[in-house]
């Protein structure tokens, strides 16, 4: 007995921390010892070493390392207030364990937690050991403690604005559980990036395709027998002065003119072709005039060897040797040359002579009639009294001049209830509502119009942007404005996505010079505070959330009087915005004061 204790005293204390501990123990369970050991004393002998196990029990746990709990004050967090960027709330979070805390043995998992009315989101959790240990985690030696950073994301929701950031904790010693309470080191939220808007962004109106006068074509052939130019009239140049004479009866058509291309075959040299063309287009624009009833005026050229006609009917042939003639037009220039090397085909050049050849000696004629279309005042009073009567052109080209927004809006509907299968008459329905804040029928109608042929156009994706967009969802806003390039109002869409993607400074330089709430925001996110107030100053058609910028910009300035008046402004047009600042960290310097509580009451 007296071996196995001197031996354990021997060694000493498992940890210098508890050197006092054994400094008094040791004197007193050696006294006891003496004591056993002089009374001799059974009974006496077997309390006294109970006692002794107590004492030496007592010296074992007092060696132990232990995992005690972390204080806030161990911990930093950047930013701090939390704020939303790119529709995330991201950070860092530095930790400093103090020296003699990390227990040799011990394991920790930090994880981070934002909390908030209604639901908690986790972030991905970071482990850290102790230097007997092993494993892969980061290592805190337990004499000297440790700092060590972690990061953390969150996807951002509306309640997060009133939240705080916890840690929690999942800790082992020596492979058995400890209890750490999670401490708190963060409250709340700046969301100053989702007051970007994208209801304010102008939806896109299909252009109208709208042309007051129209032209009609008539066109007709004079053909020639080989190597003449006599015109022989037919049917086909009847009818063609028939259509330029009945211009005269009505006053809404006039000739505009008649054009004439007068063409040989490539077949006969250079020279007699081009005398023969020529001749075909005299004899043609003086039978022309001959007409009683038609007096175009004429346009009239001639081609001597018509290549091109020549290529395009031997494509559009099943001659034989199809392939082999297409081959030489393209790998001969010279005209003599092409026309010798095709004549050497002497199979496909009596296919060629008796099929195509004979369709190029010929006089081609157009005749454009212009047919003047309604006034401003006709089609305003059909779209009043008769919209049924007009196309989908002339009604939308209606709601351009109508007398008012409202008779516009009405315009626009009834075009679309009359011609639904027309995408552009639904993609303008979906663009007026969308204005009116009516978000799902604005989608239902986008659909509409996306399966009647609107899929691929400009002003139907820049829709679905802009919807996409009032979601955060900046993926499919990107993918669609990807192919809403056209559109006039692009870079203003394109510079609120990039508000909601978190990257201001490309925001700043796609908004330009334009004046508007988001205009502004960016500016505000990007640092420049006196750029975005003066902006807000000079917009126009003031709303409420025009004034609740100016009061961030003031507040950021510490304005108190600028914040208290833009505030009862937004209030007055909003009441939600008085409620809004009450729970906003932008204002939070200002939430006791009397002059603040008053504007948002």
């Amino acid at each position: 007995m007296q071996t196995n204790l001197y031996t354990f005293f021997k060694k000493g204390p498992p940890h210098e921390s508890n050197y006092c501990f054994f400094s008094i123990f040791v004197p007193i369970y050696c006294f006891l010892i003496k004591t056993i050991i002089y009374f001799n004393n059974n009974r006496m002998k077997k309390i006294l070493l109970r006692l002794g196990i107590c004492f030496a029990a007592m010296a074992a746990l007092a060696s132990c390392q232990d995992l005690g709990e972390l204080k806030p004050e161990y911990f930093t967090v950047n930013p701090n207030p939390l704020e939303v960027k790119g529709g995330k709330v991201e950070g860092t979070i530095t930790a400093t364990f103090p020296e003699k805390y990390f227990a040799e043995n011990g394991i920790v998992e930090v994880t981070p937690v934002l909390v908030y009315e209604g639901g908690e989101a986790t972030s991905e959790p970071a482990t850290y050991q102790g230097a007997k240990v092993e494993g892969n985690n980061e290592t805190i030696q337990y004499k000297a403690g440790g700092t060590v950073t972690q990061n953390f994301s969150f996807d951002y929701v509306p309640a997060m604005k009133q939240s705080k950031l916890v840690l929690r904790f999942k800790a082992t010693l020596k492979d058995k559980a400890v209890e750490i309470p999670e401490v708190e080191i963060a409250v709340g939220c700046i969301a100053t990036e989702t007051l970007a808007c994208a209801a304010e962004v102008e939806p896109a109106v299909t252009a109208t395709g709208f042309m007051r006068d129209t032209a009609e074509v008539t066109k007709a052939d004079i053909m020639f027998q080989i190597q003449q130019s006599n015109v022989r009239n037919n049917k086909d140049v009847r009818a063609l002065n028939a259509a330029a004479a009945a211009t005269a009866k009505d006053k809404t058509r006039s000739v505009q003119s008649i054009e004439v291309i007068s063409t040989a075959s490539p077949d006969g040299g250079v020279e007699l072709n081009e005398k023969l063309a020529n001749a075909r287009q005299k004899n043609t624009v003086n039978f022309l005039k001959t007409q009683r009833n038609n007096r175009a005026a004429i346009d009239a050229k001639y081609i001597a060897q018509d290549w091109e006609g020549f290529q395009q009917l031997v494509n559009e042939s099943n001659i034989q040797d199809k392939e082999l003639i297409l081959s030489v037009l393209g790998t001969y220039q010279d005209p003599a040359e092409r026309e010798a090397q095709i004549k050497n085909l002497s199979a496909a050049y009596t296919e060629l002579a008796k099929d195509i050849l004979p369709k190029l000696r010929r006089s081609q004629l157009a005749l454009t009639v212009i047919k003047a279309g309604k006034t401003d005042e006709q089609i305003l009073d059909m779209a009043r009294n008769n919209p049924s009567e007009l196309s989908p052109e002339e009604l939308m080209h209606a709601a351009t001049i109508a007398a008012s927004v409202e008779e516009a809006a009405s315009f626009t509907e009834i075009n679309a209830k009359q011609n639904p299968e027309n995408w552009k008459t639904t993609n303008n329905l979906a663009a007026l509502n969308y204005a009116k804040g009516q978000f799902d029928e604005t989608k239902n109608l986008l659909a509409s119009a996306a399966n009647n042929g609107g899929a691929e156009a400009a002003e139907t994706n820049f829709n679905y942007a802009l919807l996409a967009m009032l979601d955060f969802n900046t993926e499919d806003a990107a993918a669609y404005l990807g192919k809403a390039a056209s559109v006039e109002n692009i870079n203003e869409a394109q510079g609120l996505l990039y508000i909601q993607k978190g990257e201001y400074a490309k925001a700043v330089e796609a908004f330009g010079d334009m004046v508007s709430n988001n205009a502004a925001l960016a500016q505000l996110l990007s640092g420049n505070v006196d750029r975005a107030a003066s902006i807000l100053e000079n917009i126009t058609d003031k709303n409420g959330n025009t004034y609740y910028l100016m009061a961030v910009c003031a507040a950021r300035e510490n304005n108190l009087e600028k914040v208290c008046s833009s505030l009862k402004s937004a209030a007055g047009i909003c009441k939600k915005k008085a409620a809004d600042a009450a729970t906003d960290l932008e204002f939070a310097k200002f939430w006791l004061l009397d002059e603040f509580k008053a504007a948002i009451q």
